[in-house]
């Protein structure tokens, strides 16, 4: 029997990135725009929005019901790129019960045990967490890349799935058995009354016991990100717009929805089947006739599907120039079987309806590769020509596009020809996004992922250009030229030796003078202050330790002269880097601590002066760390805390230089990933200066960031594949508004690159 829509729940305004099911009658939704939400049914085919669950400041990734006691409705468990995972009572929702913290990555995956006590977490950082009672009582470490699905099993058990493409088991926080037989990313994992089924990058589900495969279902044509089972029955959700329903290892039914990628699927203890999509919907489908929709909604929903625009650009070996033509749609077909058809130029998708004996169409090819269906504008072929009304009674403007570019740039040069403010960019980049939509269906063809961008997420192998781009959290689609720019990173750290020694040297006098009268245990003696001025001419250890004492015992607002000397010294000789403070404290410890980065972004109140000083100076010391080989590996060793101690800085600066000195820091971050081959810490590094890119307007800033995109994405595949979800239209809007011509010029060479 077919599955038609029961319920479509609105009320996210972005991507749906999980979904989880309580009984018949409650869904838990999470979404990238930073919220998840509470569903309650309300009738035999509607739901409405019970609460709002707000409490993550960044992307929700991850949710799951934990029954309790305790909490008749259950509890709720989210877990959001902001690296936590928050508790909710389903009853009372208005803030999180707990806070669990440990993860240093994006939450991507959450399971609990079937009697609630375990709750088990995963992520980008490479590990999965196991928690009790609110304690992590297991870390599990053994993964190469990030881990994107985990389970509980009823004895115990753990189950992940990882970006390394394998399945680990753990007992008790210990390694028991890894499984393999996967050929891509391992997404998503859900328990069957056999064992676990997992979904994969490679397009395939798998059924597996804790001592092997099982069996291998094949059905998506694309990346499979999501799968769950109950009563006998598995679905999964994918890239192909589609959900599937298998029992017992065959495939019964297809679901096809007007999205492009169903990213979390969930079963109701009812037998209904959700899922969560990247338009930000939640819709439910039922086999019950009193469950389903009124004939209005679902005829609707046929209506969306009917012209939901499909990509032929992606369509691998469909040879378009031999699909049937319409006599095929004469002929009966299989279980919701879809077919193409071409009729004269135009080219549709149809599904056999079982029930109602007949091809419901599901999509429309708008870019079937015979010429014919080109459109000519100004001398040239396009995918497309829309007509754009400005003015009421004015001939409509023709805005070109090709599926091939960026929205952006069509929209920009559309803005241009027509004298049109920039000032409507994002409104006709929308535009165009949203019709011109479109994926492949029903072909083999190249598994891309979205959640990376063009390629799929593949550690360990670089991936040729020319497939589909994706912005998973927004659903926008780019189809990026088949050739790769020439791009040509830097390669240079950005060393600060500008200075005048004399006067700051000047300034340690002045300020030790006073210590001397208010606080003479702090003040030096007439001997080290001679021996800090030294350090005009040349670096000696004496003059270094006099330094670092000064740096570290100062009072706060003394200290910036005291940083800034050091600055020119790590600058100038290695020399400052070996020697040690009276605790035995690291120089870069030190400086974090002196210049207080440790707190200073991480508090509420408005920067003073002395912060933003300090902060300024301790910066740009960690920043000519990079001068010598010796403080690149001092610097590189100790990055965690590092980026630990910038992160947020980009919302709390507003100093000019200040936030200058933060993006060199970043630079220099950036090169040595590059260098030291470490794409996992390049990814962490390019995840923060996306962030710090959208919030500042310093010209300095722009371009050092724009760099940091281009050199770890020259580097890593992995963190091309990333930067074009991270920091795409960023990117290219700057090659439009950049604040200076050097940033348009790298942001556009940048962005030729990535795209």
């Amino acid at each position: 029997m077919a599955y038609k829509l029961s319920a479509e729940l609105e009320g996210h305004t972005s991507d749906v990135r999980g979904l989880a099911s309580f009984g018949s009658d409650m869904l838990v939704s999470v979404s990238r725009d930073n919220t998840g939400r509470i569903w309650k049914r309300t009738g035999p085919h509607a739901f409405s929005e019970e609460s709002v669950l707000v409490g993550h400041d960044k992307y929700v990734s991850s949710v799951v019901v934990i029954p309790d006691d305790a909490y008749p409705q259950g509890l709720i468990a989210t877990g959001s790129m902001d690296t936590t995972v928050c508790v909710w009572d389903a009853a009372n929702p208005g803030a999180p019960v707990q806070r669990l913290r440990g993860h240093s990555g994006n939450v991507c995956a959450l399971a609990v045990s079937r009697d609630g006590r375990t709750l088990v977490s995963g992520s980008w950082d490479k590990t999965a967490k196991v928690w009790v009672n609110g304690e992590c009582v297991h870390t599990l470490r053994e993964h190469e890349h990030a881990v994107w699905g985990v389970l509980v099993l009823d004895d115990g058990s753990v189950v992940t799935g990882s970006a390394d493409k394998l399945i680990r088991i753990w007992r008790d926080g210990q390694l028991v058995h890894t499984l393999t037989g996967h050929t891509d990313c391992v997404r998503a994992l859900a328990a069957t009354s056999g064992g676990f089924a997992s979904a994969s990058n490679d397009g395939s589900v798998r059924e597996w016991t804790v001592d092997g495969l099982v069996r291998e279902l094949h059905g998506h044509t694309s990346l499979v990100y999501a799968v769950a089972a109950a009563n006998g029955v598995l679905v999964s959700g994918g890239e192909d717009r589609s959900m599937r329903v298998w029992r017992d290892g065959t495939l019964q039914n297809t679901v096809l929805v007007p999205s492009m990628s169903v990213w979390a699927v969930a079963v109701l203890s009812n037998g209904d089947i959700a899922c969560g999509t990247n338009d930000g919907r939640i819709r439910v489908f039922t086999q019950d006739d009193a469950r389903v929709a009124d004939a209005s909604t679902q005829k609707q929903f046929e209506e969306k599907n009917a012209v939901f625009a499909l990509s032929a650009k992606a369509m691998g070996d469909v040879s378009l120039g031999n699909l049937p033509g319409p006599e095929r749609l004469k002929q009966r077909g299989d279980c919701d079987q879809v077919v193409m058809i071409k009729d004269g130029s135009q080219v549709t998708a149809h599904q056999w309806n079982v029930e109602r004996n007949e091809w419901i169409q599901v999509g429309h090819v708008v870019d079937a590769a015979a010429q014919t269906q080109k459109q000519v504008f100004d001398g040239r072929e396009y995918d497309y020509v829309f007509d754009v009304d400005i003015q009421e009674g004015a001939p409509a403007l023709k805005l070109p596009y090709n599926a091939t570019e960026n929205p952006y740039s069509a929209a920009q040069r559309f803005l241009e020809r027509n004298e049109l403010s920039l000032e409507y960019l994002d409104t006709v980049a929308d535009f165009i996004t949203k019709n011109s939509d479109g994926v492949q269906l029903g072909a083999q063809q190249p598994h891309i992922d979205p959640f990376t961008g063009g390629s799929r997420y593949v550690p360990s192998q670089s991936q040729a250009g020319g497939s589909v781009a994706a912005d998973p959290f927004t659903g926008n689609r780019y189809v990026p030229a088949q050739t790769t720019a020439a791009y040509s990173p830097p390669s240079e750290y950005i060393i600060n030796r500008q200075g005048n020694s004399s006067a700051i040297v000047k300034k340690l006098a002045e300020f030790n003078t006073e210590l001397a009268q208010s606080d003479p245990h702090l003040a030096v003696s007439a001997e080290d202050m001679q021996r800090v001025s030294e350090l005009e001419n040349a670096v000696s250890e004496d003059a270094c330790s006099v330094l670092l004492r000064l740096v570290q015992a100062w009072p706060v607002d003394r200290r910036f002269p005291a940083l800034d000397l050091l600055r020119l010294a790590v600058a100038a000789s290695p020399l400052p880097l070996t020697c040690h403070t009276y605790d035995g404290k690291s120089l870069v410890a030190l400086v974090i601590e002196a210049s207080n980065l440790d707190t200073v972004f991480s508090t509420d109140s408005a920067l003073s002066k002395t912060d933003e000083i300090n902060a300024m100076m301790g910066v740009r010391v960690l920043a000519n760390m990079f001068a010598h080989p010796q403080g690149t590996d001092m610097a590189w060793a100790a990055r965690s805390r590092i980026l630990s101690a910038l992160d947020g800085s980009w919302s709390r600066a507003t100093n000019k230089n200040l936030v200058t000195s933060l993006s060199n820091l970043y630079f220099n971050l950036a090169i040595a990933a590059a260098q030291k081959s470490d794409d996992d810490e390049g990814l962490n590094i390019l995840s923060a200066s996306s962030r710090f890119l959208e919030h500042t307007d310093n010209a300095d800033a722009q371009l050092r960031l724009v760099n940091v995109f281009g050199v770890l994405a020259s580097k890593f595949q992995l963190c091309k594949d990333s930067a074009r979800v991270l920091g795409d239209e960023t990117i290219v809007i700057l090659g439009i508004m950049g604040k200076s011509e050097a940033v348009k010029a790298a942001a556009k060479s940048v962005g030729a690159f990535l795209s």
